[in-house]
Parts: structure tokens; sequence; C-alpha cells
């Protein structure tokens, strides 16, 4: 399976630009993350990811191209988007000061699904002409093919924002995340920097979950939460128990972390091994790794532990 950033490099063969910059649109808040970014300094990727989004909402290719729909571009189409592009201080204090000449934007979807915006600029005027055009409207579906799972709608979709070097749930989220305790997100801010994704599971009160997320480069954390039952027919302390094996801690040590009697630990290690259908709690340990069966802790522990996912 090609990424994203594969099939953006394909787009190469077809036609030439020196920068580029992929925005996803979450599903819930509808805010664009940067998903890919190469070639814009850092003024151009913000005014692009931010302030083209905030001036120009989805249908802005039916307004400036309406009769052939054809992605706009700065030399074809500056004068029939609102407000005119080159009049806009993204063209004339971030993109000319940059050294870009022309640029092209392709919005991306799904049906009725918007998934985001792919920016191309170049450093040459007249660039992204009609044929050029032309050729981006057939290619952006590679694009949308490989975003179509980021916006899935199944299961509870949150967004996560870095804040005093952790990460809080987005202010107008919060009514999504009234069944979710706040230590959800104090979890996931030990996902390193390194790690673009993760898969584990989440407890919540007496509802399971399996937990997707996604972290972004600016630090932005997606997180899908699917109603799923735990594996293996264990119970919720068990699962917590199987995480915590992986970490190698002792009874002890397990039974200090979840505030539990040591004999209660014991007693849920050999639970659990029975399910599993295996002797050796080092067995389940590797069990707990290879399938992500493990439930986050709040000290970050456990995603330590995790062999390739933090280190």
């Amino acid at each position: 399976m090609f990424s994203l950033g594969d099939r953006i490099q394909s787009l190469r063969s077809l036609f030439h630009f020196d920068a580029v910059q992929l925005l996803g649109c979450t599903p819930q808040s509808r805010t664009h993350l940067e998903l890919h970014c190469e070639g814009y300094n850092l003024n151009c990727a913000s005014a692009l990811g931010t302030g083209f989004p905030q001036i120009y909402a989805p249908g802005f290719t039916a307004q400036a191209s309406p009769q052939d729909l054809l992605p706009p571009s700065i030399s074809e189409c500056s004068d029939t988007m609102d407000p005119p592009f080159r009049s806009t201080a993204i063209y004339t204090d971030a993109l000319l000061r940059g050294g870009f000449q022309d640029g092209m934007t392709v919005e991306l979807q799904r049906g009725d699904s918007y998934l985001g915006m792919i920016h191309f600029s170049s450093q040459q005027a007249g660039s992204f002409n009609r044929h050029v055009r032309t050729l981006a409207l057939g290619a952006k579906v590679l694009l949308e093919e490989a975003m179509q799972n980021m916006a899935s709608q199944n299961g509870i979709v949150l967004h996560l924002i870095p804040q005093a070097g952790g990460l809080v749930l987005r202010d107008d989220l919060l009514s999504n995340a009234a069944q979710f305790s706040p230590t959800l997100p104090k979890a996931l801010s030990f996902m390193s920097q390194e790690t673009s994704t993760l898969q584990a599971f989440w407890l919540e009160g007496k509802r399971s979950y399996r937990l997707q997320a996604q972290r972004f480069p600016k630090g932005d954390v997606l997180v899908r939460l699917v109603p799923t039952p735990l594996p293996a027919m264990l119970s919720a302390k068990e699962m917590q128990v199987l995480g915590w094996l992986v970490t190698g801690y002792t009874d002890r040590e397990i039974a200090a972390s979840l505030f539990l009697s040591e004999r209660t630990v014991h007693s849920h290690v050999t639970s659990l091994l029975r399910k599993l259908g295996i002797t050796r709690r080092t067995e389940a340990a590797v069990t707990a790794a290879l399938n992500h069966w493990y439930v986050p802790d709040t000290q970050g522990t456990i995603l330590a532990a995790v062999p390739g996912l933090c280190h």
C-alpha cells in the first residue's frame, strides 16, 4: 500500500511543482491538519494551512471554475475566486515573498464527504495552466483513496491538541468527550514525537473500545474509539494486568500501579493465561505487544515498554 507521501511524489511524473502541502479535514471539528508539507517556508505553510481554509470554504472550486470544475490556479482563476486570490495576504505577504509565482489547489472528497485539499506552488509563472489543471483533476483520486480511511465515521472521533507539554481536547468538542475521563488525553500525551500511529484498547467504566490514534506533524492527535469487546473474553482488570505484563513488572509492582493487592494481581494473571491458552507470562507479554492488547496508563510506562513504539 502506498503512503500519502508516495502518492504525492508520484504526481511529479505528471506535472512540475516546487512546493506542496496536503491538508486533511477532521471529521467533527472541521479543522484542517497538515498531513504533508515540503518546499514551503513556515510563513507560506501557515498562510496556506490556516489562512486559506478560513477564507475559502469547501466548494471554492465550483465558484472559481464553475464550467469545468478544474482545480483553480493563480494564473487562471485568481479573479474568479472570492475574494480574488492575488488580493489576499496569503499571496502578497507569503507566497510572493517566498518566491512563488503560481499555485493550484485541489479539493479532495469522496462522495459527499469533504476530506481536505492539497496546495501546489511553482516559482515559475503560468505553470498551472489548463492542461496541468486537467491532469490534477484526473489524478486527485489517488489521494482521495488514501485519505478515505482517515475520514471514516465509525466510532467516536476526538481531536486532541498540544498544550503545556501534554494533550487536551479541543474546546468545541467537549460535548463529544462527556463519556470519557481526562485520563484519556493524559495517557495519549506519552505518544513519542516519532510515533505517528497507535493502536490499543481503552476502558471507560464498563465500556471497552478499540483505540486508534494518529499524531500529526504539529502535535495534534486524532483519536478514534470504536466500541469493541475485549479479546479472549478477558475482564477489564485482566486486560489492564495484561498490559502491565508488557513492562516486565512483577505482580507486586503491578499491584502497586493498579492499587490492587498482590494476591489479586496473581489471580488475574492466572486467569488471563488460561484464557489466552498459554502458560508463561512472557508469552502473554509478547501476545499483548504484537496484537496491541494493552490499555495505555497515565504515566506512559506501558507505551514506553512496547517494542518499536516509543524508542
